[in-house]
Order: structure tokens, then sequence, then C-alpha cells
């Protein structure tokens, strides 16, 4: 519970299909009756093909605060993952809260679920008994499938009771999708033997194996009948239309929301709750249809055009975050129309741009505290720290509005950078269908962000090196001639330049009595002493084994610069415990700059000064 309002967690997959889209408006719109607030935890692809590694981006479901959460919802048959799903409910188990799932079956949760079953004999059977189909095929998706496989047994079943032939050699599979089917089709037509009907497990391969039937010359219905299963709109705009069953997720959506009620009323509910799919009666087995698909249509027409638009911005957006050096102008990018009410908020190691965050990060997806990288309500943008546990700001403001939160992990190389959190004010399917397009693209903008700032660390860690004594870290006398000749050039003629020269005393003595790394200790604690001493814009650089010079552009008080060099070498030596004292002298010209000023000049002249200094220290 936020507040006073009780939190529904719903896990799914795939937000931006439109199935999906339905059975949210209509989940959302019931449960806020009963003073309920859906937040949802959304992967933009399934994990069918991720069981054994999992994608980054359903770290996602770590973000569910199970002490605020009341009942969890599991789309299971949208995740595909036993694992995530498993891992879900035992986290919930831990902290006693119930789940549903939807489309599974599992301990510890409850079970609301389509009849699968009941829903494709009667398309089996409509093709026997009504259309008189006395030899049939089947194509599922893949063997040892749940769904693929009661599919087949229906068949089986039906084809049985009527004493029509079926066996092995009229099963063909095409793991639920376009090419594969394609495949199985041909391989119906090089038998030679078109059967009456083909009942395939879905409507994608029962489009695309019509589309080879009628590319070969086999009429559809005529010759060959052919039937899909899951009723999805595609259906309403292939040549002929497909016969199928309407799976309706604003049922399942009643469904759900019941068992919700009686949960939160505490009353028992039933293990097992099922929908029953419809029949669609469409021109692929026979049959005509009255269904009007003038708005279906112009809904895919919206989406279409939105989703290239879209697409063509969010990839300009992404680019160009890349390409800027500040975090602040990095997310100020994301002001536009595609982004709107969202925000965006990655792990705090994410800004370090001194290391490589995508080699270093631990296993754990999301720290304690993160970072508000981009929140679109914030007019000028503020970035700061954010508990992981406040979720997003203004979270019961958010809520008041009665739409749904929808949180997506972001990645980059397969690696969480952090999450994004949308809340539109409505369910339209064309923003519903940009969701992944967002999250890919505020991936690939913040991951190639952060990539290229640790990039360019890097360079400058090399030129640095390059250009800097290693000993020392004053600049190498390389380096000092081309930052001293960029120094010059934007000075004006008339402008007061310095050269002050210090120089260790005693070297070869330091480094015969205790060693060389003595010595080196020595000619450190010189350099830094001058680098201290002169202003900051000053250009420092060791010049010689011991001899460090930096270089002053404008007016300064060189005997004020010269106390200070002594001054930290002799308090330096007042709290070292080595058995040698270091001192330095120095020497301090300044000129004006003009069209005859030689650099090498300054150098001769502050170092003749020098050894003044150094020569009355030895007759002392």
């Amino acid at each position: 519970m936020i507040g006073s309002r009780k939190i529904i967690s719903l896990c799914i997959s795939r937000l931006h299909d439109i199935e999906n889209n339905r059975f949210i408006a209509r989940l959302n719109e019931q449960i806020k009756g009963l003073n309920c607030r859906l937040l949802i935890y959304n992967i933009t692809t399934d994990l069918f093909w991720k069981e054994t590694k999992l994608r980054s981006e359903t770290a996602v479901f770590d973000l569910i605060d199970y002490e605020h959460t009341d009942i969890v919802i599991i789309m299971d048959e949208k995740i595909k993952s036993q694992t995530v799903t498993r891992s879900i409910i035992a986290r919930s188990k831990e902290h006693g809260i119930p789940v549903i799932v939807v489309d599974g079956e599992y301990e510890d949760s409850l079970s609301v679920e389509f009849d699968y079953k009941s829903g494709f004999e009667k398309i089996v059977r409509h093709v026997i008994e009504e259309h008189g189909a006395k030899s049939v095929n089947y194509i599922g998706g893949f063997k040892g499938n749940r769904f693929s496989d009661e599919r087949e047994e229906i068949v089986r079943k039906v084809t049985a009771e009527y004493g029509i032939p079926f066996d092995d050699s009229m099963t063909y599979y095409a793991e639920f999708w376009a090419k594969p089917s394609v495949e199985a089709a041909k391989k119906i037509i090089s038998t030679g033997k078109i059967p009456d009907a083909v009942f395939c497990a879905n409507d994608i391969m029962a489009i695309n194996v019509t589309s080879v039937f009628l590319n070969h010359g086999i009429k559809v219905p005529e010759q060959v009948i052919v039937t899909g299963f899951d009723g999805i709109d595609e259906i309403y705009f292939t040549v002929p239309r497909i016969t199928s069953a309407r799976t309706s997720y604003r049922e399942l959506a009643d469904k759900v929301f019941e068992t919700v009620g009686r949960l939160l009323n505490g009353e028992k509910c039933e293990d097992k709750v099922y929908v029953k799919p419809t029949m669609i009666y469409n021109e692929s087995c026979g049959c005509t249809t009255s269904e009007d698909d003038t708005k279906l249509l112009r809904t895919f027409n919206n989406r279409f055009y939105h989703y290239q638009d879209d697409n063509v911005k969010l990839n300009d957006i992404s680019d160009v975050i890349q390409t800027k050096k500040e975090l602040i102008s990095a997310a100020e990018v994301l002001y536009s129309d595609v982004v709107e009410n969202m925000c965006c908020i990655i792990n705090k190691e994410c800004i370090d741009n001194t290391h490589d965050y995508f080699r270093s990060r631990r296993d754990q997806p999301f720290g304690d505290t993160m970072f508000m990288f981009f929140n679109s309500d914030d007019h000028p943008l503020r970035q700061y720290d954010i508990k992981r546990s406040d979720m997003v700001p203004d979270l019961e403001s958010k809520l008041e509005m009665g739409y749904p939160l929808i949180f997506n992990c972001i990645y980059f190389m397969n690696v969480p950078l952090g999450y994004i959190c949308l809340y539109f004010n409505h369910y339209d399917i064309t923003e519903y269908g940009k969701i992944m397009a967002v999250a890919n693209a505020i991936g690939r903008g913040v991951g190639g962000f952060i990539n290229m700032r640790y990039q360019r660390y890097l360079i400058e860690r090399v030129e640095s090196m390059y250009m800097c004594d290693y000993l020392t870290g004053l600049y190498n006398r390389t380096s000092f001639n081309k930052k001293y000749i960029e120094a010059v050039n934007e000075l004006p003629y008339g402008t007061e330049i310095t050269v002050v020269l210090s120089d260790l005393d005693g070297l070869k003595g330091i480094n015969d009595n205790y060693g060389h790394f003595s010595g080196d200790n020595a000619i450190r604690i010189v350099a830094q002493t001058l680098k201290e001493a002169c202003p900051p814009d000053a250009i420092c650089v060791r010049y010689g084994g011991d001899e460090m010079i930096g270089f002053i552009a404008g007016s300064c008080d060189t005997e004020k610069i010269t106390e200070k060099i002594h001054s930290a070498i002799d308090e330096h030596n007042r709290h070292s415990r080595t058995d040698y004292k270091i001192s330095a002298s120095v020497g301090a010209v300044t000129d004006v700059l003009s069209d005859e000023t030689d650099i090498e000049d300054l150098i001769r002249r502050a170092d003749k000064l020098m050894y003044i200094e150094k020569r009355s220290k030895k007759q002392q």
C-alpha cells in the first residue's frame, strides 16, 4: 500500500502489443474502483529463447517493492520464462503477498488462463462437422511445447471420433513463426497430397501457410481449408480472412479483476479460473463474416506511421545523447514530444567517468541510491540522487492520476543502466506501441554516452601520461613548448610574463648517500612546492633532471612565490622522517610580452639568478 491505495504489481512482456494494451486498459479501469493502483514492470521481448541466459532487462522485476505491494500478477505466457516467474513467486511468498499467474500453473499461486483446449477443439469440430473435411494436416509450434502438443492431441481426438486418418506423417512443426511455417507449407505441397484442411497452432502460421498455398495456385478454402488460433487483428487483413478463435484479453482482465477483488476481501479463491475463447468464422474455412474492420485498419494505419516517425526521432535522440560531454546536456536531449511523461533514473556509478562501468558493474542491477538523469516534469532540468525505494519523484501525485506507472529497464551491452518510468494519461495504443522503441533508444543513448565519457577520460589520461613527466606530474619539455606557444598566442603584447626556476640543491649527495629513490623523492617535493606556489593557471615543467620551471602570464609577486617555495620545503623537512634535508634555489624573471620575447632567454636569466642564490648558500 502507498498512502491509502493498495498496489497491484503486474509483470509482463511486450506491453506494446495491442492485446496487452486492451488487457491493461480494462483491468486498470476496474481496479481503480477498489482504490487500487497498477504498477507495471515490463520487458520489451519475451524470453522464450533466453531461458538459459536471461536478458539484462529482466532486472526490471527487481524493482518491485514488496513492502508496498498487495498483489502480484505475472503474465507467464507473455514472459515465457519459468525461471523468472518462479523467482517472482518466491520473493512474493517471502513477503506474504498473493500471486495471480496468468496463463501458467505454479505452486503457491492462483491461476487465470485461457481454455485453449476447448477453443481449438471448436475450430477442429467446426471444419470437420460443418465443412466436411475428410483429410487433415496439423502444423504445430515445437514438439514438446505444452500448447503445441495439446492442440495436436485435440486433432487426434476429433479425427479419431470421425474415423478420419491421422498419424505422425500429417504433423509438421513451424516454431509458431512465419518462415518455418512457409517451409512447412512447401513440404505439404511436395507430398502431392493436399489435405482438405490444415489446422495451424496459431494465426501467424495460418496467414503464411495460406499465402504459400495461394502462390502455388492452390485455392483457399475451395481446395484446402486453413485455420489459425489466437484471433490476432492481422487475420482481418488477409485474403481470404483467417478462421480462428479469439482469446479475449478484455474477458481475461475481467476474470483477473474478480480474483483480485476476492483476494482483497479475504475471500477464498478458486485455484484455477478459465476464460473460454470464442470462435471467429472467416473466409479461410468457407464461412463469411460481417466483422467491420474499418476501425482496426485505422488503428493499424496510425500505429504504422507513428512508429515510423517516432523511430526516426528516437534514433536521432539516441545519437545526439552520445555526442554530449556533460550529464545535464545529455539529459536535456530527451525533451521531446516522443518521450513525454517520463523519467529516467540510472545507477549512480554511471555518472563516474573514471572507471569502466560495463566491466566493474556488480551483479546487483540497481543500487540503493540511484541518480535522477531526466524528468520530463522538471523545467529547468534537475539532476540529483534518489533512493531506489522512492522509485520515482512525486510518486503519490503520479498515482493520483489513476493511470498505470510503467517501468522498463534500460541497458547497454547487456548491462543494466537503470530504468525509465512512463505515465501516460490515456490508453492510446500508439503511445503504448512506442514503449519498446523508447526504452531501446534511451538505453543506447545513455549507454553510449557513458561509454564515450569513459573513452574520453582514457584518452585524456593517455595524453596526460604523454605530456607529463612521470615522476613529478609536471609537463615535460615537449608539452611545455606546446602549451607556452598556445598561451602567448592568446596574450596581447604588453602583458607581464614571469619565469620562476627552482633547482634542487645537492642532488648528487642525496643519491650517493641515500640512494636514487631518495633523490627521486627530493625532486618530487621540489616540483610539488613550485606548482603549489605558482598561480593555478601557471604552466609548470620539469625542465631538466632537478630543474623545475613555472611560466606565469599576468602580474605576480615573485618574492612571495619564492618565499612560498622555501617555506613549503622547510615545512616538509620539519615533518619528514628521512635522514636527509631538502633544499632548493630559486630564480625569477619578469618581462613584458613582445614580438621579441624569447622564452629561452628568460630561462637563462632566471637560471643566473638561481645560481646566485645557490652560491650564496654554499658561502654561508
